[in-house]
């Protein structure tokens, strides 16, 4: 593995960036990143105690209610983040390089995502530039002038899968509406976050605009309390969204929570599999099943439920697992030796239910090092089953037959969770009557893409409000209504 320590300053795991300065971890204490196709230890990164929180609030605070970050123009605003993103691309290679370091994604989906990344930046930095943050309406006694004011203070939590993409959508949108924030970068890929806010630094932005820190969940919970912080952006467990959603009702702050996926593909009746499956595997199980839009149940209509089961198996074990520093590899490990055990708890689960494996289900025989689990197709699945309900995170795909359509669209439906899905067939205009019957944030049809204007997130306990496009940004804005007479 490539020793990745030497392509950024060594501060980036000894300091946190909080009020434009770089200052070190109180509590003194340090997390293991490991890298999870060898199992050895990558780099340490420091970890912030509640003082430091403390500290990144109170900074955030100070440049919001004295800086000049919430009254600049949109468009004073978008030069800056326009040089942010600049800066980023400059770092790209490091950024992708960082992700497979960290958390052992293959480096080919690492630049790829950084991409997505970089677009998000981009987005916003040219919607801060045209979007109308004040309008003017009559009323009886003359007009009402209606404002979009930056929210306040936000934490922008982003998890360890998809760490710079996630918070692309977060920082993006915060910074277009005005708001100053604090980054809590996750203890598992903790040196993206400090990249950004080394390339705002260089970008001009005013300190305390944007405050970086790497924190573990009893400290994570602190900050989500803060009494000085007004809105919290949140992706993650279903678990975690709850408790965060409490803390912040308690005192009404605002929150976005992005959370949990188990999504359905649906393969209409006439849809062509030549085409179908090569756009929808790759959706299946991205980066091992560790991201939360894969579509990991398979819904086949029963007349052609062998040729689906035959032809997507064939496409799943032909891909390549294997070390995620090559660009050949498409299937690497997962995260840690925790996840992986849990993964094979649920295959086993999903077995001892009556579900049948057709390719993988354990661990490969080929390592004997990293946390690798084989690609898995089950089949015999009911919807009662653990492996169809719960959120598996790992590379493991069902198979379920229907009768006709609306069995499709009550199967697709019959989950606690709504995040993503997706409608195969060759009429695209009928695929998109039933995508619009399936209770989802997100439906392709025919494919799935990620696109920074359009909205992203979940009905039911997959969570509240949207990333991404204008939605995204309304999110971070606070609505203003004044109303002014009419002029003497």
């Amino acid at each position: 593995m490539p020793d990745i320590n030497d392509e950024f300053a060594p501060h980036l795991l000894e300091r946190f960036h909080i009020g434009g300065d770089w200052v070190p971890s109180r509590s003194g204490r340090y997390t293991a990143v490991v890298h999870p196709a060898t199992e050895g230890t990558v780099f340490d990164a420091a970890l912030a105690d509640t003082d430091d929180m403390d500290r990144a609030v109170a900074a955030a605070r100070a440049a919001f209610d004295k800086g000049p970050w919430p009254r600049m123009s949109g468009a004073e605003r978008a030069r800056l983040m326009t040089r942010l993103a600049d800066r980023l691309a400059q770092r790209s290679e490091l950024l992708a390089r960082l992700a497979t370091a960290q958390v052992g994604m293959p480096i080919s989906l690492a630049e790829n995502l950084v991409l997505t990344g970089l677009a998000r930046y981009r987005y916003y930095a040219e919607l801060a530039a045209s979007y109308a943050f004040e309008d003017r309406r009559p009323t009886a006694r003359g007009h009402a002038r209606v404002r979009r004011e930056p929210v306040g203070v936000a934490v922008l939590i982003s998890p360890w899968n998809a760490t710079f993409p996630i918070t692309a959508h977060k920082v993006g949108a915060a910074l277009a509406a005005g708001c100053t924030m604090i980054v809590k970068s996750p203890v598992e890929s903790p040196v993206e976050g400090l990249i950004l806010a080394e390339c705002a630094a260089e970008a001009g932005f005013p300190p305390g605009v944007i405050n970086v820190v790497t924190a573990d969940r009893p400290e994570s919970a602190y900050l989500v309390a803060s009494p000085e912080v007004d809105k919290i952006s949140f992706t993650g467990s279903v678990a975690a969204g709850r408790q965060i959603g409490l803390s912040a009702a308690d005192r009404m702050a605002r929150v976005t929570l992005e959370l949990g996926g188990k999504s359905a593909a649906v393969i209409l009746h006439d849809a062509d599999l030549s085409t179908a499956l090569p756009a929808l595997a790759p959706f299946t199980m991205p980066f091992s099943g560790q991201i939360c839009f894969s579509q990991t149940r398979i819904l086949a209509p029963n007349s052609r439920f062998d040729e689906v089961v035959e032809a997507y198996s064939g496409a799943i074990g032909r891909l390549r697992l294997g070390d995620p520093w090559d660009r050949q590899t498409q299937v690497g490990p997962v995260l840690n030796a925790r996840q992986r055990d849990r993964i094979l708890g649920f295959i086993a689960e999903g077995v001892d239910e009556g579900g049948r494996i057709v390719l993988g289900g354990s661990r490969p025989s080929a390592f004997s090092q990293g946390f690798f689990i084989e690609p898995t197709v089950f089949v015999g699945v009911t919807p009662q089953m653990t492996i169809a309900r719960e959120e598996i995170f790992g590379p493991v795909v069902t198979i379920q037959g229907y009768a006709d359509e609306d069995e499709a669209v009550r199967l697709a439906n019959d989950s606690e969770l709504g995040l993503s899905g997706s409608v195969y067939s060759r009429d695209t205009e009928h695929a998109y009557e039933v995508a619009c019957r399936i209770r989802t944030g997100q439906v392709g049809i025919n494919g799935l893409e990620l696109a920074p204007s359009v909205p992203f997130g979940g009905y039911k306990l997959s969570g509240i409000g949207r990333e991404g496009g204008p939605e995204g940004l309304e999110a971070f804005l606070e609505t203003k209504a004044v109303f002014m007479p009419v002029a003497a």
